[in-house]
């Protein structure tokens, strides 16, 4: 729960009382509701969505207890807390001696980290096998998906097959630089060869000397960091990039968001979404306020008129709030939950807090 602790209490800081402390929950298992999923973009913690799946809500609470016990937070509402003096000049002293990792997206690689891992893992696995040309051993990964995948890659590369344990060798030295000598080094010791297992979480973290969970982070770090060094420097890592050929979706948004950002294209209604497509009006709404989040181009005037952007938007800065309620009884209860979600959308986006566009 060590490095936990930290996490909350940064989360708290950047949530500064407009969201309860189940939001924070929330967004490190997943949950992949519109407002989880907007959160993460209003607050900037994209990089932690889904990152700690495994989490219980009474570990949040018992964090939560022993913050407010040492004085670190000051409830300011119903399950709302921020940081006290104290709580600020602990958060800096843990981030300088353990800091956040900076390639963390969980929200960007969410759907692609455990897939890639897994080809990595088995794929460096069959090769120091086939090197000494032993062709019968237990895969340290038994998804059957993988494996398949895996057996056709290598089949596939028999031409270069002699060259391709150099060439991933080289690249896996060449991108690992990038890291610091603690995550190169635990990224490693999760590799498997011919002589060892890779070891697991649990067992890296102590051989390092830190908490299980800022491990997990830390081995977060360095896949999210290869996934974006990867996909961006293609012609630099091209084994690697192989990995993730059929993998990388160019679109943060999800599938269904995408069926109806084509609809809006098309001119079609909110409403006549929703019953071409069988869905609420307020599902239709959520996708539209995703798309305003993902899409830097899309154009919320349709929805929401110039008038009462500026209107919404003055009111946010007299506030100084992101609290849905406090800003729509300020308005008097004259606009909906859903303008005032799409015109914050883009205030964000326009403030550049939105760390990656589609």
């Amino acid at each position: 729960m060590n490095y936990l602790i930290v996490i909350l209490s940064y989360m708290i800081k950047q949530f500064n009382g407009n969201r309860t402390i189940y939001g924070a929950y929330h967004i490190l298992k997943g949950k992949k509701s519109a407002q989880t999923m907007q959160d993460c973009h209003l607050f900037n913690l994209a990089k932690f969505f889904g990152v700690y799946k495994e989490l219980e809500r009474d570990t949040v609470t018992q964090v939560i207890k022993a913050l407010g016990d040492q004085g670190l937070i000051f409830q300011c509402g119903e399950q709302r807390f921020t940081l006290t003096k104290k709580g600020e000049d602990f958060l800096c002293r843990k981030v300088n001696i353990n800091p956040l990792p900076r390639y963390l997206n969980g929200f960007i690689y969410k759907d692609v980290t455990e897939l890639f891992w897994k080809r990595l893992v088995l794929t460096t696995q069959c090769l120091s096998f086939l090197k000494i040309n032993k062709k019968n051993f237990l895969p340290i990964i038994k998804d059957r998906n993988t494996q398949t995948w895996v057996k056709k890659y290598l089949t596939s590369s028999t031409a270069k097959l002699d060259k391709l344990p150099q060439d991933l060798y080289r690249e896996l030295d060449m991108v690992l630089k990038h890291f610091s000598t603690k995550e190169a080094t635990l990224f490693v010791l999760r590799l498997s060869g011919t002589h060892r297992i890779g070891l697991t979480n649990e067992q890296v973290s102590s051989k390092l000397g830190i908490s299980p969970f800022y491990s997990h982070l830390l081995y977060l770090n360095v896949v999210h960091g290869m996934l974006h060094l990867v996909s961006n420097k293609k012609d630099d890592y091209p084994v690697l990039h192989s990995f993730l050929n059929d993998a990388m979706n160019n679109s943060l948004l999800t599938e269904t968001a995408k069926r109806t950002f084509h609809l809006l294209k098309q001119g079609v209604s909110i409403d006549e979404i929703g019953k071409m497509r069988g869905l609420k009006r307020s599902t239709v709404e959520d996708h539209v306020v995703e798309i305003a989040m993902t899409v830097k181009s899309f154009s919320i005037d349709p929805f929401v008129s110039i008038e009462e952007q500026l209107t919404i938007n003055s009111v946010i800065d007299e506030l100084k709030t992101k609290r849905l309620k406090e800003i729509k009884e300020k308005l008097n209860n004259n606009v909906s939950y859903f303008t005032i979600r799409l015109t914050l959308a883009k205030k964000e986006i326009h403030n550049g807090s939105k760390e990656n566009l589609v």
